[in-house]
């Protein structure tokens, strides 16, 4: 145990030696091919010296890549060729350092061919590393749709499970279960049960096999489980020991899945979705986990035309968020405006998400009725004679995500309200009678609030 955590101490160094390389090597040959294009004679000492730091920091680089191969993360197919090229590399990057020492008398087919090499190999061997650790869309994934049709990678999207709300998927289920029953059903099910394990079902697999359970809540490294499946290839405790081994995005969930309890009901909503995990889920689930914004989870039917004509009748200028989506952009065109204009919104209040009543006359108590829109996430009220008062009928609204109060009649004593409000991200309180000092005590107070007040804190 001792033996594989300073395998994988040593390992982790390698995405951060990894890069120098590339650095030295690179700035040497551009450095070269500069002064041989400026006829340079002799040629400057910090190109062998390049050289030099560069074929080390390989070796390094090398050195760490190895052991953190040892870690099982990693198909042996792939990292096979990844280690031995790298190997390659360090002796071509040594030998290129001898050469470029004296250079004199050498020929520049050599040297040349000798750059070309070096080059060629490090874009290869970074990307086949790249590939192994973000998977083999990695590059491709966000490039033209044209492109994408070139590489053959075009239609990789739409074999991603179409699942629904992230939150309501269940781990085990609908992320964990295939993978096992591809990988290891064929050794573990409920007619073959090596080592007495069987995972066809979930009272089984919580047993474990003869050893026991083979799942360590919440601790990865404790978990044989994990520890069988990334182990290296050859050793012999090593699962699966035949056909396709686990994926490194595969291995990422197991590991996930196990230091979140390895629950076996949960789903993505009740457990921690960590900033490591994020990137796994999207590309192999097409699961953005990344917090949405409220108006974006809501689901309507879309409205019908003759009421947005019935707004549009009453001054206001109407626009949806989208084809997809209904919620609407809601702003008055003009500047007098009376109670029962602002009533006729009532109607379709589930719907109203961006509201602008900026430069009008709305008053405090006119609020009372805006505040009934449910989803509600952003309203503008600058330049208006709102104060106080109004804010309060506002404090209520659980989705309200940006507030613009620039230029109101709002003092210290609406702050108590901005703090109730659980959605609110940004308020805008500059050139009102809020003080700046009390402004940062609000920003200080309320985590994730952004105040804009117009001056530095």
């Amino acid at each position: 145990m001792i033996a594989l955590e300073f395998t994988t101490f040593i390992g982790r160094f390698h995405p951060l030696l990894v890069h120098l390389p590339i650095g030295f090597l690179v700035l040497a040959i551009l450095l070269e091919w500069y002064e041989t294009y400026k006829k340079a004679e002799p040629k400057s000492k910090l190109i062998h010296y390049a050289w030099f730091l560069g074929a080390l920091s390989a070796a390094g680089a090398a050195l760490s890549g190895w052991h953190l191969g040892e870690t099982g993360l990693y198909e042996e197919k792939d990292l096979f060729a990844h280690r031995w090229l790298g190997i390659a590399l360090v002796a071509v990057a040594f030998i290129g350092w001898w050469i470029k020492r004296r250079p004199e008398g050498r020929s520049k087919l050599l040297q040349n061919g000798l750059n070309v090499l070096l080059l060629v190999m490090l874009f290869v061997e970074g990307h086949k590393g790249g590939n192994m650790t973000h998977g083999d869309t990695y590059l491709t994934e966000y490039a033209p749709a044209s492109l994408q049709k070139i590489l053959g990678t075009a239609n990789e999207a739409d074999s991603l499970p179409n699942f629904g709300t992230p939150d309501s998927v269940r781990i085990y289920q609908e992320l964990m279960l295939p993978v096992f029953e591809t990988k290891c059903y064929t050794c573990h099910n409920n007619e073959v049960q090596r080592g007495g394990l069987n995972m066809a079902t979930v009272d089984a697999f919580r047993e474990g096999g003869d050893n026991g359970p083979i799942l360590a809540e919440g601790n990865p490294g404790e978990s044989e489980l994990f520890r069988r499946i990334t182990l290296p290839q050859r050793n012999v405790k090593f699962m699966p020991p035949t056909g396709d081994v686990l994926t490194y995005d595969e291995i990422k969930i197991v590991e996930w899945w196990i230091e979140q309890g390895g629950s076996f009901e949960d789903p993505i909503g009740n457990v921690e979705v960590t900033e490591t995990i994020k990137p796994v889920l999207l590309r192999r689930y097409g699961l953005d986990t990344n917090p949405r914004p409220w108006y974006e989870t809501v689901q309507l039917p879309p409205l019908d035309s003759i009421q947005i004509h019935s707004l549009e009748g009453e001054g206001f200028v109407v626009k949806s968020l989208g084809a997809e989506n209904p919620l609407l952009d809601i702003k008055y065109s003009g500047n007098t405006l009376n109670q029962e204009q602002l009533k006729a919104l009532d109607e379709v209040k589930e719907y109203v998400t961006w509201l602008s009543l900026a430069r009008t006359n709305v008053q405090n108590e006119w609020l009372s009725i805006v505040a009934k829109f449910p989803n509600l996430t952003r309203i503008q009220l600058e330049k208006t004679t709102i104060s106080d008062a109004g804010i309060q009928h506002l404090a209520g609204l659980e989705h309200l995500e940006a507030l613009n109060l620039y230029g109101t009649e709002v003092t210290d004593a609406c702050i108590p309200y901005l703090q109730n409000m659980k959605g609110l991200k940004r308020v805008y309180l500059w050139n009102t009678q809020v003080s700046v000092e009390t402004a940062k005590g609000l920003e200080e107070q309320k985590e994730g609030l952004e105040v804009v007040i117009g001056e530095s804190f």
